[in-house]
């Protein structure tokens, strides 16, 4: 074996220097306390050390003093990595939007004015852009400001959305809130994504006329004008020369990175089957825009007779500006500044005639990216693009040498070998970070990719073309441009190709546990380090370990037995719980709601089980046909397997419900009415018990003919009531009395004042019950009433309530009942 095999792992000090800055940012993370000036004394100390190590006289053979500098230096960079984290999140100047918003406590009637920053996104759901803020009213008070807000306008039926580009100065009149917060388990934490982003707060466009008015301001600088400028060239340049509206948002989403304009379909199907790396602007890109015009200067530089090192020093300037114009043009992704980095010092390397180390340029690269923001390290984008780029270095070389030899006979099987080895290396290499983040991945890719790959590399060239011929030659610039939409359409077709053809390679399972994580990560190195013997045995054996500690530490986990649990999610005005039995076997108890503009109670029940690995729901319980609790049911019927659907057999003169029984029985779930003293067989060690809707009584409030639930684990005990009001709580007390006492409790129709009656708490609630009221952070329709609320705390329970604290989740052992803390 040759001894540049093996460079990628040998003399790495950068990429060391990056994993201790990379725990720096972590541990400073877990610490959100301690201030940037305490972390300093982190790095302060170990220069200390390492100066006094530096200066120890070496008086022995054997010494510690190596070890010591080296914990030293990897104390260092650590300590510099907390400082910069901490330092990021530093309390802001008292003129910044985020120290108003902090001061206020809550959203405020406010008018802000500022710049757009980024591209404006449209949908149909309205207008979304980022605003850098320069002044602020509330009141009378107006001020000078600063930082970044994210900005939205809903769309209205009753007018067009304004015309908003990147750049312009507005005045904006609206609600200015805080960042959201997370409100269920499964939900994408936006609030915290904007705060990595350098986002503050948030504004709402108030829907009144003359809202959002354009402003006279000083122009954007230099840069900005350039970058703005040659956006609108490439947006207007492809609407004119690519004929296909699909093909013309493909090809802006591989120069400008601008995939929003995409259809969710197109995407999803992209992510499903391995190919989203296609779609986004990455190191393919700067290989085409950058280091195809670093060959071709280099012969037409000399041709010129321009001496061969000014030649050399020249190409590499020139290639750099246009690489450093491109990452301003794309919005600077993590992937083309980490590209552009590394091809950066590749070309230095060169110029100063010395070896570059590919996994030294990686950690370089890292090191300088979470320098500018350390909060990189947390996306997904980066995470993917170094994951990706360190698999090509250490796992490309072993899979090319276990290639077979007929791959290698031929230009056309070396191609397709090739294609092959560099999408097995990027799947692999990315898998970890694909399943702990979204669940999902794919072997699709490793096939899909030998068409795909240069079909991207085709559609961007001709793309590329098309931008420089077209402006000087229009006939050029449409034959390019019909060239790109030919290449686009195969790039679409290879995605759909993988809906047809490779569903089954999908893998789909969320891997959150550190343990696993380890193991994979320990499984790679293996493969990377398998022509080494020491090592690869090392590195199996430590994943061998890892997975006996894993199963060790889920075997004496007290959390890991057989418990119940149940998550109250928040959907807003509705209500949507999910059992999950000791057995495993979960239950549904309402859908939430659907509206005209979303279907709320889906979205967040779908995304729950699809975060947790649940692929069957062993019954849906439907309390009563209202549309705050039957809306999720017709999309979760179409999307998981449901055993049966309960209910209590009266129907609903609405479209919602009608479509929920035809998608029931089209796809064959059985549905079943019940009464009370029914009971429901779905795990021997829980009594579920229908309490009502009673045989004999006949209501024509559909609230009061809602079913209510008992379901008791060991010593614990569930009740559910869905919309009953005083009628059906006067009766529940008549015949159950006592037995309604329980530790958790759903408070009845959303806290209403006409339900939780007076002698219905009384005897449903004591000491320490959990009172669970789900319902709207907006206080629609006056929700929860303050005196019914009044009466379950009288009673001793604790009030929890999903506008204030989003979903609540409860875990029995059978003994007792504890919250489980999901943020």
């Amino acid at each position: 074996m040759s001894p540049d095999r093996s460079l990628a792992w040998r003399a790495v000090p950068a990429l060391l220097a990056a994993l201790c800055f990379s725990v720096g940012v972590l541990t400073a993370r877990s610490a959100p306390g301690v201030s940037a000036w305490l972390w300093t004394a982190v790095p302060v100390s170990a220069g200390i050390v390492l100066i006094t190590l530096a200066a120890w006289p070496k008086r022995r053979i054997v010494s510690l003093v190596p070890l010591g500098r080296t914990l030293a230096v990897a104390l260092l960079l650590a300590g510099a990595g907390a400082v910069r984290y901490a330092a990021f999140f530093e309390r802001p100047a008292p003129r910044a939007v985020a120290h108003r918003v902090a001061a206020e406590g809550g959203e405020q009637r406010a008018v802000l004015w500022g710049r757009v920053s980024g591209v404006p996104r449209r949908d149909e759901h309205g207008l979304r852009f980022r605003l850098a803020a320069r002044r602020i009213s509330s009141g009378d008070d107006t001020a000078r400001t600063s930082g970044l807000v994210q900005v939205t306008q809903w769309r209205r039926q009753d007018a067009p959305l304004p015309v908003v580009r990147e750049g312009d100065a507005l005045r904006l009149r609206g609600e200015l809130k805080p960042l959201p917060v997370r409100r269920n388990p499964a939900d994408f934490d936006y609030g915290a994504y904007l705060r990595r982003q350098g986002v503050f707060a948030v504004f709402t466009v108030s829907d009144e006329p003359g809202s959002l008015t354009a402003m006279q301001a000083d122009g954007p600088g230099a840069l900005e004008h350039l970058t703005r400028d040659v956006r609108r060239y490439v947006r207007r340049q492809v609407h004119r020369f690519v004929p296909s509206p699909g093909s013309r948002h493909v090809a802006q989403a591989l120069v400008l990175g601008e995939r929003h304009r995409l259809k969710q379909a197109t995407e999803d199907r992209f992510a499903r089957h391995g190919l989203m790396h296609l779609l986004a602007v990455s190191g393919l890109h700067v290989l085409l825009v950058g280091m195809v015009l670093f060959q071709l200067l280099r012969p037409i530089l000399l041709r010129l007779g321009v001496p061969r090192r000014p030649a050399e020093i020249g190409r590499a300037a020139l290639t750099l500006l246009i690489l450093g114009t491109y990452a301003l043009v794309t919005d600077a992704p993590a992937s083309v500044v980490r590209a552009t980095l590394m091809t950066t010092l590749w070309m230095g390397g060169m110029l100063l005639q010395r070896r570059t180390r590919p996994m030294n340029l990686l950690g370089v690269a890292a090191i300088v990216l979470l320098w500018i923001r350390p909060t990189q390290l947390f996306e997904v984008g980066f995470q993917l693009s170094f994951a990706a780029v360190a698999a090509l270095i250490v796992l490309a070389p072993r899979f090319s040498e276990w290639m077979p030899a007929w791959c290698k006979r031929s230009e056309v099987t070396r191609y397709v070998s090739g294609l092959v080895v560099t999408s097995a290396a990027a799947t692999l290499g990315t898998m970890p970070v694909l399943l702990f983040h979204f669940g999902r991945a794919s072997f699709a890719g490793l096939v899909l990719n030998v068409l795909g790959i240069p079909a991207t590399m085709l559609t961007l060239g001709a793309v590329l073309l098309m931008l420089f011929a077209g402006a000087m030659i229009p006939a050029a610039g449409m034959a390019f441009g019909g060239a790109a939409d030919l290449f686009a359409q195969v790039l679409l077709w290879t995605a759909r190709a993988g809906d047809a053809a490779f569903a089954w390679a999908a893998i789909r399972q969320h891997v959150t546990s550190g343990w696993v994580l380890g193991v994979m990560a320990a499984l790679l190195v293996t493969v990377a380090r398998w022509p080494h013997p020491r090592w690869r045995w090392r590195s199996g054996l430590a994943a061998l370990l890892l997975a006996v500690l894993g199963l060790g530490a889920n075997a004496l986990d007290p959390s890991s037995g057989a418990d119940m649990e149940t998550v109250f999610f928040d959907v807003g005005h509705g209500d949507a719980a999910l059992v999950t039995m000791p057995n495993g076997r979960h239950v549904l108890i309402d859908a939430g709601p659907r509206t005209a503009f979303t279907d709320r109670g889906a979205r967040v029940v779908k995304s729950h089980l699809k975060r947790y690995g649940i692929d069957r729901l062993e019954a849906v319980v439907v309390t009563h046909a209202h549309s705050d609790h039957l809306g999720g049911l017709p999309a979760l019927l179409r999307s998981v397997p449901v055993g049966r659907v309960i209910h209590n057999g009266r129907g609903h003169e609405s479209e919602l419900y009608a479509e929920a029984v035809r998608t029931a029985d089209s796809l064959g779930v059985p549905r079943r009415t019940v009464r009370a003293g029914d009971t429901l067989a779905l795990d021997p060690r829980v009594r579920v018990q229908v309490l009502a809707p009673s045989r004999r009584v006949s209501t024509d409030n559909a609230n009061d003919a809602s079913v209510v639930l008992r379901v008791a684990y060991g010593a614990t005990d569930f009740l559910f009531t869905g919309d009953i009001e005083r009628g059906t709580e006067r009766r529940l007390v008549r015949r159950y009395g006592k037995l309604l006492t329980s530790d958790v409790v759903k408070v009845p129709h959303h806290g209403s004042a006409t339900s939780s009656t007076q002698a219905f708490v009384q005897f449903a609630a004591e000491d320490d019950t959990r009172a669970v009221a789900s319902v709207s952070r907006s206080g629609r329709f006056g929700l929860p009433d303050g005196e019914a609320l009044r009466r379950w705390r009288q009673n001793g329970a604790i009030i929890r309530t999903t506008a204030r604290g989003g979903a609540v989740w409860f875990q029995s052992n059978g003994r007792t009942v504890e919250r489980v803390r999901w943020r």
